[in-house]
């Protein structure tokens, strides 16, 4: 609903906020300048409005330095439901995968579209898309409690063997259940463009995985297929293993760390590990098959979703 009474506003404001507001409120229907767009505002979209607390921020790596200025966090107005507002946003930048340069686009329009056919999906953040006077795209976006898959599994106490006999196949299973969803996307000719640990939250209380952004469009269908080994090769080797910081680190490791090659490391990010088993002796063999295939050594790329899924199913039945 639209709070067309100032006074009225305001209380509003103040009661989701517990907070005081002074001063005249910004209403605006035009999110055409997002730099303009700060926390205090009011955004007035299709009939509700939505009072804006202020910039996501990209937190890889632990690092909250870099806000998406395009991407509020808001509340809206009418039923105090904390949303993410993504504002329409487009760039255009590349990647290597290896000898293959990807071409990525930032699209609102794709976004929405995998919105509509995800909807009440569990496995991806539900939203809807609604335009501004000006006619942008802006997807306003449930709010989604609960870490990282990047975060959760860093912050977990325990050794490496620990950590792989007694959680990563729980972890293993949720993961597997993601991937199963991805493979949903591309069979309905869609894909994700960016996937990444911090791309998928665990939500809290109920420990559901579950994918966020996925505007960006790339040039290459099997760049999902590709980008799924960081995944794995992240939650089972508990973090990144750096060749740089394996050589300098090597008491970490349980045994002493073979001469590492190129062919050990993986073809989307050439300076990680992709062959654990050379790090950890103790990793079951059919699991470090898997992780093989996204190295620069391997004979043989995962060419689909399904062999994929297979392969972890079989990999999991080792623990």
């Amino acid at each position: 609903m639209i709070f067309d009474d100032p006074s009225e506003l305001k209380d509003r404001i103040e009661l989701l906020t517990d907070r005081k507001v002074t001063g005249q409120v910004h209403i605006t229907q035009d999110t055409s300048e997002y730099m303009g767009i700060y926390r205090g505002m009011v955004l007035r979209l299709e009939g509700n409005d939505y009072f804006v607390t202020g910039d996501a921020r990209e937190g890889r790596f632990g690092i909250n330095e870099q806000p998406k200025f395009w991407v509020k966090y808001a509340i809206d107005l009418s039923t105090g439901e904390r949303k993410v507002i993504k504002l329409a946003f487009y760039e255009e930048f590349t990647t290597r995968v290896g000898r293959f340069l990807v071409k990525c686009s930032r699209s609102p329009e794709k976004e929405s579209t995998i919105l509509d056919l995800v909807r009440e999906n569990p496995c991806f953040m539900q939203g809807r898309t609604v335009t501004d006077d000006k006619n942008n795209n802006i997807r306003v976006i449930d709010f989604i409690k609960g870490p990282t898959l990047f975060s959760t599994i860093f912050d977990i106490p325990q050794n490496h063997e620990t950590y792989l006999f007694q959680t990563f196949p729980r972890i293993l299973e949720s993961i597997l259940t993601s991937i199963r969803a991805i493979g949903f996307l591309v069979r309905e000719g869609q894909h994700h463009g960016d996937i990444r640990n911090d791309h998928i939250l665990i939500q809290r209380g109920t420990s559901l995985y579950c994918w966020i952004d996925f505007d960006c469009a790339v040039n290459y269908p099997d760049y999902d297929l590709w980008s799924m080994g960081n995944i794995l090769v992240y939650a089972a080797g508990k973090g990144i293993h750096a060749v740089s910081s394996v050589m300098k680190k090597e008491a970490q490791y349980p045994t002493k760390v073979p001469r590492l090659t190129q062919d050990d490391t993986m073809v989307l990010y050439p300076y990680r590990v992709a062959n654990l088993k050379t790090l950890y002796p103790y990793i079951p063999k059919k699991l470090n098959d898997v992780l093989l295939h996204f190295s620069y050594g391997t004979r043989r790329f995962y060419e689909d979703f399904q062999t994929l899924i297979e392969e972890l199913e079989e990999a999991i039945s080792f623990f």
